[in-house]
């Protein structure tokens, strides 16, 4: 019986001729000592050998004669064993002959051959290669016994097996790994590309580094590393570029054990087929090695230098002149030579103060480079080179004979010298100016220093520090447009005539969203701090106003109840009141504000004098600095400028472009001419009962409406539709064109505030006052 991890005996060449086939006992069969096949799947085995069981064997498999030279042990073996020697020996069918002792067969088909040692193992490589799961260990051991039994190269083995040779040199270098990277092979830890890359490395613990960092895994997603990433690991780690090596590579002297790196097998060029993933020749894989010759060179530079006078610093004494300059060579207390980081200009200083280091017989100190080992850098005590410095520069001064890079130095040292003056002086004249504006501003308290223009600049960086959503959101509340919304909104925060509402929005704004928590503040704490100024203890009842109002548009309909008793003390939005479910019908989405809403109050509490008054003290009191007057205002008591700035009315953030007025339905009042005269002389608390008499609002006629009823008109822009035909009472102006008009509630609620513009409204002379 064969499966897929078999392969058919006959197709193996047949060395000589009398082969014979026989039923042999099993007890009679021994395995062979050579064969590369090392590992058995026991799951495998145990299915084959249940086939064997069930249908018996199909394919004899291939034996021979006992090897003379293995009669004495096997006699030994089957002795204590108690059975009787075995006659033969297998050379391809191994896993068949094990199955059939787990089957209890007593009996196995085999073809016998006289097979000579060498013929029995090429047999078995052979063989090994036609399976389908051969490991590359086990084949690369087949090839070693039978390089080593045959005495034959891999160039021959190449030829005799029909395989490249860089194929046969990447199975071979296997058998270089140390024993923990080839258990690790037959594991699976590793896979062949991974293990050829350890195997390259001469050392093994260097091997034992490599496999380490290749079987542990890595990153947020807890992987083993990738091939690639293994390949540039032992590159950067394990090999070395002999271009950049401090010694001559072709001196076999620097380390006779060694010899030269050109001859050395361990280089890349060496051997190109097996490092053919490597672009260059001259990669050295022995660290090691490379490590023993960068000492001996250092060794041999030190002597150089000593011999001629010279201070020489190497090892743990130049690690700590290194200092905390890890990116670079930097020392502390020397400056080095030969670059020009350590220089006052573009220009080394050697060629600045070289030549006067000849005149005065100085010898430069050799350290020890800390990120190239095996380099010795020039360098001088930082006093030496200062004073060195100012040797060349008094020759300068005098006009002798100098080099050019000592005049470009002098030159350059006294445009330094001007410019960190220029630079002092800007900056103290600036510091100077803020000092004594400072003392103005706290002995005068002048009413205008903190005017227009100041809090436009202000509000042009609270517009900048906003991200592009909020910015685009902004926009869309002062009706900007969408498309060039964040540039239309820089250039109104410089041109706006209120930019304390701009500002109060963009905190707001910043503040907004229900996701975002400020670690240590309050939550929406921007938000709510303008709220609460607006608003004040009525702040908590218009929160849930908002709350009810979002409900009913978002969240899902509550099951229908028959009862007549009042649910909540929430009031109603105008669409609730108008049906009978009481507010269950479709409601519709407020999306967008009237620019004049940004100083809109919520209540009788509050004028919009007070209101704004008590933004600016909150906004003062929350930066830290209040302004004089700023909580007077607030109170209601006599105020300094802060307060009185905040009671006058600024005009609209931004002019939004409404709907022309709809023309009243024909049976309204207005539209069959009987309206009254809005200048009557009568006001709102005065109205008289009687016809409904309507009249349209415009710009210049809304003050007249204050006090009095008004009605929403179709006309009302969309984000307002579900208030058209709700009549309220006009209670405050805002701007040029805004009004805003207060709707009654449902009981023990504060009434309804919104912002119209004037062409919304049209004034009903018959609504009593609320």
């Amino acid at each position: 019986m064969t499966d897929s991890k078999d392969t058919l005996t006959q197709a193996l060449p047949t060395p000589g001729a009398g082969a014979a086939f026989d039923h042999l006992a099993w007890h009679s069969i021994t395995p062979s000592l050579t064969n590369p096949r090392k590992h058995f799947d026991q799951a495998a085995l145990q299915d084959l050998a249940d086939s064997i069981a069930a249908t018996g064997v199909h394919q004899p498999i291939l034996v021979r004669p006992l090897p003379a030279h293995r009669v004495a042990a096997e006699q030994t073996k089957a002795k204590a064993e108690n059975r009787e020697r075995a006659a033969y020996e297998i050379v391809a069918g191994e896993r068949r002959w094990r199955a059939c002792g787990l089957a209890n067969a007593v009996q196995v088909p085999a073809m016998i051959r006289d097979m000579t040692d060498d013929e029995a193992l090429e047999a078995q490589v052979i063989e090994n290669l036609q399976r389908e799961d051969i490991t590359e260990l086990e084949e690369a051991e087949g090839y070693q016994v039978l390089m080593q039994h045959q005495g034959i190269n891999a160039d021959q083995l190449k030829l005799k097996i029909g395989k490249s040779r860089a194929y046969v040199y990447a199975r071979l270098k296997i058998l270089d790994m140390c024993a923990e990277g080839k258990e690790a092979l037959r594991a699976g830890s590793i896979d062949f590309s991974k293990a050829l890359l350890i195997a390259r490395i001469p050392s093994k613990q260097l091997q034992l580094k490599a496999i380490e960092y290749m079987t542990k895994p890595k990153g947020w997603d807890n992987k083993l590393p990738s091939y690639r990433d293994c390949a540039k690991h032992v590159q950067q780690e394990f090999m070395l570029d002999l271009d950049k090596a401090r010694f001559n590579i072709t001196d076999a002297s620097l380390v006779a054990k060694a010899g030269s790196c050109m001859q050395c097998s361990k280089r890349t060029g060496a051997n190109p087929d097996l490092y053919d993933d490597i672009d260059s020749a001259d990669v050295c894989t022995d660290r090691t090695c490379f490590d023993n010759k960068t000492q001996a060179h250092i060794a041999q530079q030190v002597a150089a230098a000593k011999e001629k006078g010279q201070t020489v610093i190497v090892g743990e004494e130049a690690q700590e002149l290194a200092g905390q300059h890890g990116y670079n060579d930097k020392m502390v207390g020397y400056r080095r030579l030969d670059t020009a980081e350590d220089s006052p200009t573009d220009q080394p200083l050697r060629k600045i103060i070289g030549k006067q280091m000849e005149a005065e017989g100085i010898l430069p100190v050799k350290i020890e480079s800390r990120r190239n080992k095996g380099e010795l850098l020039d360098a001088l005590p930082n006093d030496v080179v200062l004073r060195l410095l100012k040797a060349v520069e008094g020759q300068a001064d005098a006009s002798a004979k100098v080099s050019k890079e000592v005049i470009a130095f002098a030159e350059d040292k006294k445009a330094k010298a001007a410019a960190k003056a220029e630079g002092k002086y800007e900056q103290a004249w600036r510091n100077q100016l803020r000092d004594r504006t400072w003392e103005v501003i706290i002995e005068d308290n002048p009413a205008d220093a903190f005017n227009l223009d100041v809090h436009r600049y202000l509000v042009r960086g609270a517009v900048s520090s906003l991200s592009t959503a909020d910015a685009e959101a902004v926009a869309a509340i002062l009706g900007l447009g969408k498309v060039g919304g964040v540039s239309a909104l820089h250039q109104f925060a410089k041109d706006t005539p209120a930019p304390h509402l701009l500002h109060l929005l963009c905190v707001m704004q910043r503040d907004v969203s229900a996701n975002y928590y400020g670690y240590g503040r309050e939550k929406n704490e921007g938000l709510m701090l303008v709220a609460r100024a607006v608003f004040g203890p009525q702040l908590q009842t218009v929160i849930k106003e908002e709350k009810h109002a979002a409900a009913v548009l978002h969240l899902p309909k509550p099951a229908p109840d028959n009862t007549d008793a009042p649910k909540s003390d929430l009031p109603l939005t105008p669409a609730a009141r108008t049906t009978k479910d009481g507010g269950q019908g479709k409601a519709k989405g407020k999306t967008q504000r009237d620019p004049a809403a940004l100083a809109g109050g919520g209540g009788k509490k509050l004028s919009a004098e007070a209101a704004a008054a008590g933004i600016a003290a909150a906004l003062q009191a929350a930066a830290g600095e209040p302004e004089p007057g700023a909580a007077e205002a607030a109170q209601g008591n006599d105020a300094g400028p802060v307060a009185a700035a905040a009671a006058q009315a600024p005009g609209p953030l931004v002019t939004l472009t409404r709907s022309k007025q709809a023309k009243p339905a024909a049976d309204t009042p207005a539209a069959d001419g009987t309206g009254e005269s809005a200048d009557d002389g009568q006001d709102g608390a005065d109205v008289k009962t009687g016809a409904a008499v309507a009249k349209p609002l415009t710009p210049e006629t809304r003050a007249e409406a204050i006090g009095k009823g008004v009605r929403v008109l179709p006309t009302v822009s969309k984000s307002l539709r579900t208030w058209i035909g709700e009549e309220g009472k006009a209670v405050s102006l805002m701007g040029d064109r805004a009004v805003f008009v207060e709707f009654p509630a449902a009981p023990r609620c504060k009434p309804l505030t919104k912002s119209f513009d004037a062409s919304e409204l049209e004034l009903v002379q018959n609504l009593e006052a609320v």
